[in-house]
């Protein structure tokens, strides 16, 4: 025979509980509201400076003339100009397509479309890695007063791919409130 233990009248789910009410701000169930859209705005604001950045490199470095080595050693695939025949034409359309694709593509972020978080994180995923093996590249082959803007390139697509991954911002992208957990008895 099992016995089953029910808690008195009263001590149900719409009763006293007997841990007491919840803190000031917190709802019954949990935290009140919406989640805030504000990591949402930063995550394509920080895709638009990224993409920005980028063009105003790619855009210097034009016709391939450019005297500053800082800017040129930015450029998206440049690293690979030794490999590929010591033309940076490859780079410079390399970057003009990374930097309009994170443009547009954070500027339409601004709308919350879930699918375009994921895209942005993969481009800025791939260009984060490349800023990554480029400003290795660069302190390997004593290019030391030419990895200024890569670094800083890569800290601004890494923090990017970061807030485009995490849980939290995908909850200001879809504007959903958080799960309501019954009381425990």
């Amino acid at each position: 025979m099992r016995l089953v233990s029910y808690p008195p009248p009263g001590h149900g789910p719409q009763g006293y509980h007997p841990y007491g009410p919840p803190p000031p701000g917190y709802g019954p169930h949990g935290y009140g509201g919406p989640p805030s859209r504000a990591l949402a705005y930063l995550t394509a604001a920080v895709f638009v400076v990224c993409g920005g950045l980028a063009l105003v490199v790619a855009i210097t470095g034009w016709d391939g003339t450019s005297d500053n080595g800082t800017l040129v050693a930015a450029l998206v695939g440049i690293a690979f100009a030794e490999d590929l025949g010591e033309n940076a034409d490859f780079a410079i359309s390399a970057t003009v397509s990374v930097a309009c694709t994170a443009i547009v593509f954070g500027l339409a972020l601004f709308a919350r479309l879930e699918f375009l978080r994921w895209l942005l994180a993969v481009v800025g995923g791939l260009v984060t890695a490349y800023y990554l093996y480029a400003v290795i590249w660069l302190l390997a082959n004593d290019g030391g007063e030419f990895v200024a803007v890569v670094l800083v390139s890569w800290v601004l697509w890494l923090t990017g791919t970061v807030l485009a991954v995490l849980p939290a911002t995908g909850r200001a992208m879809r504007g959903r409130r958080p799960v309501a957990h019954p009381p425990p008895y």
